[in-house]
């Protein structure tokens, strides 16, 4: 199976709103959770899917587009992979920009 299109919400939610009212530093991830279905449009994503080779092994994949994400915050903060893994897991910002925010 081959990773899908990434289809995030566009429009900030209430709970999003909060959260980038509240971030005064790091505005990069504001702008990215602002602009990402303008950056990794639907040719883009395509672009991008093709790279992976179709298997019927292991875990469904990852949309590129959200790799991706996750790779430019990943190297914007310096973060180790665990680091990285813990932000996703612990960081509101990360949560905004990547569309997994916990509730």
């Amino acid at each position: 199976m081959r990773p899908g299109n990434w289809h995030p919400s566009v429009e900030l939610t209430a709970q999003e709103e909060n959260i980038v009212k509240r971030i005064k530093r790091a505005k990069l991830f504001t702008f990215l959770r602002q602009y990402r279905h303008q950056i990794f449009d639907e040719q883009f994503q395509e672009e991008l899917n093709k790279l992976y080779a179709d298997s019927t092994k292991g875990h469904p994949p990852v949309p590129p587009a959200q790799l991706a994400l996750a790779t430019i915050l990943q190297a914007y903060t310096g973060a180790s992979d665990a680091e990285a893994i813990e932000a996703l897991l612990m960081v509101r910002r990360w949560q905004l920009v990547l569309d997994c925010i916990a509730t």
